[in-house]
């Protein structure tokens, strides 16, 4: 996997402009979409939706059952919130019983975020849960693909955001997230699912980090998580100066407790579920919480805990602006996809603050 090798270069601190985002792809007719037919093995009926197009690629994607086609090749239902919010929380099941709908009104969206080669993104709400398909088009002729080049072409990595349409503040110090979602996916080529608390309403304009999510927020207050197929967990925090922390099962950044990260131990490794290319997401849609704390990051898989780093010293605590401020939540599909293919990610119920 391509894991540990995106683990070792975003150790390096970077900093470079968000490439040009390269012409949309020509829209073409959408494909007809017989009465009844559904993704994924699902059937329901077609009316009122929306189309998508356009649909290309078209093959399955990679983490979906076949032949199950991407999403932008099917047209799509009206949204409609199953969000609860309350003064300083949130929570989400996608309860709603619907069949591939848009996202609804209290979210914001952000489709193909960044890449040069990551150019379509598509977020869906499907059957109890949510997807993301990311699609990207390959090396570029003459560019390099899988070794440290590509991280100062920045060309490969990318994908797409999605966030509740409203701020978020910590309470008595800390900020939880919890999330479902299948990571431990080994039919992807590379890509992870992040987590990206910030101050920033949208995307900056500025690069922090060539990689991961978190850098197209360059230049705001931000931390985030983000897990890696491999069972990874990765942490990382930014001001305006640049990169405040970047803490894993290798690197504590001098916090005075350090614990797991990785499947090193049997509790650990049955904590963090894989699932072979011929399963169902279902087979590792596991259930995480993550707490931020002015000096820690803490997560707990399927109740298990995870990863800690806590009492980190006062040079690597984040900002007061994240602890003390309104921030942003998002939840990233990200990808490294450095030749032809689409992948789908698997999300499931969201809470903030629960």
């Amino acid at each position: 996997m391509c894991a540990a090798v995106l683990i070792a270069v975003s150790c390096a601190s970077t900093s470079a402009a968000i490439p040009t985002d390269p012409p949309r792809p020509t829209v073409r007719p959408t494909i007809a979409v017989q009465p009844g037919h559904g993704i994924e093995g699902m059937t329901s009926p077609t009316a009122n939706r929306t189309s998508m197009g356009p649909c290309e690629p078209a093959a399955p994607p990679l983490g979906a059952i076949p032949p199950g086609p991407p999403a932008w090749c099917l047209p799509l239902d009206a949204g409609v919130s199953t969000a609860r919010s309350s003064a300083n929380g949130w929570v989400d099941a996608f309860d709603g019983g619907f069949d591939h709908a848009r996202f609804p009104t209290t979210y914001r969206v952000f489709e193909a975020a960044r890449s040069s080669t990551v150019t379509l993104t598509r977020h869906f709400v499907h059957n109890g849960h949510w997807m993301v398909d990311v699609a990207g088009t390959g090396a570029l002729p003459d560019e390099y693909e899988g070794d440290r080049r590509d991280t100062l072409l920045a060309t490969h990595w990318g994908g797409g955001l999605v966030r509740p349409d409203r701020t978020f503040r910590f309470a008595d110090g800390r900020l939880s997230v919890e999330f479902e979602v299948a990571a431990g996916m080994l039919a992807y080529h590379d890509g992870w699912p992040e987590i990206v608390v910030t101050t920033a309403a949208a995307p900056t304009g500025l690069d922090a980090d060539p990689i991961h999510a978190i850098g197209i927020f360059g230049g705001a207050p931000s931390v985030g998580l983000r897990l890696y197929t491999d069972r990874t967990a990765l942490s990382s925090a930014y001001d305006a100066g640049g990169r405040i922390f970047e803490l894993s099962s290798e690197r504590s950044e001098g916090a005075t407790t350090s614990f797991g990260g990785a499947p090193a131990s049997a509790a650990l490794a049955a904590a963090f579920r894989l699932c072979a290319p011929a399963e169902p997401d279902t087979a590792c849609r596991d259930r995480f919480r993550v707490e931020f704390t002015s000096d820690s990051v803490t997560l707990w898989a399927n109740g298990t805990l995870y990863f800690e780093a806590s009492g980190l010293p006062a040079a690597k605590r984040l900002p007061t602006a994240l602890t003390n401020g309104e921030v942003y939540v998002y939840f990233a599909s990200w990808a490294y996809l450095g030749r032809a293919a689409t992948e789908r990610f698997h999300w499931g119920r969201i809470a903030i603050n629960p």
